[in-house]
């Protein structure tokens, strides 16, 4: 199966009841009462503060986002343990920032042959809106492109694009500020960039429009080797601007759940053989012969997993020996799955319990 280095964290954080109330429409509260995802943005009049530790910080609503180890590539230094970034979102009529908290022991700043800066990273599609494919979590694919924001803890940032694993190429400026502080084994990191940044792989927000806008979080820990793949990740969360139009149709596409049974994917899973190349809890024989699917449900969405087993060449994980090439293009060693639609939702199904 191809399930790369994370597809989406089912969208939707549980908010405080207080902010429910704000959303019109029944797609948006069912984003809001999802397992996780919904970080909402607070308008504010002021200046939008860099210094993390800023009072008015205080004043934006916490959502915990759940980061998952990347371990469908095998990549050296990868770590074993999921965690949690806390965010937080502030966003005036001119611009955005949003505020990252983690956990790290200790603080790495130099980077060197064998050494790695602690680093956090906000990831988001260059399109997006009704109708629109989320692009794979792990830096896009061909013709679904994303954009990121890299900070790292030796004070550089700057702003990447790619459309798929080892495709990731520094962009010119689009004027995005951070700076991150440490303090009692904590990371606080602030992202800053005007809403009207312009550029060919920028992320464009029109926060009275678009109000919800798909964003994912990534961190690395430079004391465990974690650098480039091997990092934390989440799924595709959901940024809602508090006075932006959530759309209800996209608000209904981004929370659309897998109408299958996990107890009958977990036998098909055995079955149908998926559990002769795929690693996952529950599966003695732990085989390396496709990606992991230890994370599949905190990282990947129903759309995504159900894509995967129908068509697994859509999206091919780049990992060495998971592909082959024939007739000049590279598809998948899975082949597309031979079974029934309700068998393929039950399979979705049970792939959305690992986590």
């Amino acid at each position: 199966m191809t399930f790369g280095d994370g597809m989406i964290r089912q969208l939707g954080r549980v908010l405080p009841a207080l902010f429910v109330i704000a959303f019109s429409c029944a797609g948006v509260v069912a984003l809001a009462e999802r397992d996780d995802g919904a970080i909402l943005a607070k308008q504010v009049s002021a200046p939008l503060p860099l210094d993390p530790d800023d009072a008015s910080w205080q004043t934006a609503p916490a959502t915990t986002v759940h980061v998952y180890p990347q371990n469908t590539i095998r990549v050296p230094g990868e770590t074993a343990e999921a965690g949690t970034v806390t965010a937080r979102a502030l966003y005036s009529a001119e611009e955005l920032a949003l505020r990252l908290e983690w956990s790290d022991a200790s603080v790495e700043k130099a980077r060197g042959v064998g050494t790695f800066a602690d680093a956090a990273s906000v990831q988001w599609p260059v399109q997006y809106g009704p109708g629109a494919r989320l692009p794979y979590i792990g830096m896009g694919n061909p013709g679904e492109p994303v954009t990121l924001w890299l900070w790292r803890a030796d004070g550089t940032a700057e702003t990447l694009a790619a459309e798929g694993f080892g495709t990731l190429t520094a962009q010119a400026s689009d004027g995005i500020q951070v700076k991150g502080a440490w303090k009692d084994g904590r990371w606080r990191v602030v992202f800053r960039r005007k809403l009207a940044a312009g550029g060919e792989h920028c992320v464009r927000v029109d926060s009275a429009k678009q109000g919800l806008v798909p964003v994912a979080l990534a961190v690395w820990n430079g004391a465990q080797a974690e650098r480039n793949g091997a990092k934390r990740l989440s799924a595709w969360q959901v940024l809602r601007f508090e006075k932006g139009a959530a759309d209800e149709q996209y608000a209904r596409q981004l929370t659309a759940p897998v109408a299958g049974d996990a107890a009958t994917g977990r036998r098909l899973m055995m079955e149908k053989a998926c559990a002769a190349c795929h690693a996952y809890p529950g599966n003695p024989a732990q085989p390396v012969l496709g990606p992991s699917l230890s994370y599949a449900g905190g990282i990947h969405s129903a759309d995504y997993l159900l894509e995967s087993i129908a068509e697994p060449s859509r999206v091919v994980v780049p990992g060495k020996g998971y592909s082959m090439v024939q007739d000049g293009k590279k598809v998948s060693l899975m082949p597309p799955f031979q079974g029934t639609e309700q068998e393929r939702r039950d399979i979705a199904a049970f792939l959305q319990t690992l986590r």
